[in-house]
């Protein structure tokens, strides 16, 4: 069986030892930065040992996110595979927050990036690669669609999520400006009142109330606003049609 291992220069040291751990255990390992021969093609060799192999190895890390070598490598496997190629795929993660390219969030990758002993590590990931258990290029194809599907489902929500907030904000504010606008008209007319017919203000005890009154509605109105959720039901209905996409998709897949 012929393993492919594709990283970065600086994750040299960890796909070394990954790579004398897989030749001892009977594999036959290709790895991109030692085994082309001086004045070889390097597309050309990269792209026949990927050909060749039966397990591509990726190592994602920070320092793979700024290869455009990787990332070739990455799209010429998935191609392989997408073509009808029996290649199996495993990412493994060096650092904990790398970011998995979308098209390998298919594949179940080895976590590394916490991991203290290396040999479990590789116990699985030597298990995985003699594993019998494949995925068709079909049931990739499908799950590749559902997922994205998925992910514009998802965008949907928030987006409707982003409107249906905008427009609550929008009747909170309006609804804040009348009653201030309700508020100074009556602070002003009590005022000019006052002015034009030179009464005691003593006498107004009743609009001093009805001020009184206004802002603690005004003020309970503010709080009750910013308790009150938008509506829901658009969302809901949304949220309940992707969980029935996912059902069917794990549906399809244990089939």
């Amino acid at each position: 069986m012929r393993v492919f291992l594709s990283h970065s220069y600086e994750d040299n040291d960890i796909a070394s030892k990954v790579r004398n751990y897989l030749a001892h255990h009977d594999l036959t390992v290709f790895d991109d930065k030692a085994d082309i021969a001086t004045g070889a093609s390097l597309n050309a060799s990269i792209s026949q040992a990927i050909s060749d192999s039966d397990v591509v190895l990726f190592f994602v890390s920070k320092n793979s996110e700024k290869s455009q070598w990787i990332q070739q490598e990455m799209s010429l496997a998935v191609s392989n595979r997408l073509k009808g190629k029996d290649v199996k795929l495993i990412p493994i993660v060096l650092d904990r927050n790398a970011e998995i390219p979308f098209f390998l969030k298919d594949y179940l990758y080895l976590d590394m990036s916490k991991s203290k002993d290396f040999d479990i590590s590789m116990k699985k990931l030597v298990d995985g690669i003699k594993s019998n258990s494949k995925t068709s290029v079909k049931q990739d194809l499908e799950a590749t669609v559902a997922n994205i599907e998925i992910e514009k489902e998802l965008l949907k929500i928030k987006s409707l999520e982003h409107e249906e907030f905008k427009k609550f904000k929008t009747r909170q504010m309006f609804f804040v400006s009348m009653i201030v606008t309700l508020v100074s008209a009556i602070v002003a007319s009590v005022g000019l009142l006052g002015w034009l017919a030179k009464v005691d203000y003593s006498n107004f005890e009743w609009i001093i109330a009805f001020l009184a009154g206004a802002m603690a509605s005004m003020f309970g109105s503010i709080i009750y606003m910013k308790k009150e959720k938008p509506n829901k039901n658009e969302l809901n209905k949304k949220i309940n049609d992707l969980h029935e996409m996912i059902k069917k998709m794990e549906a399809r897949h244990d089939r």
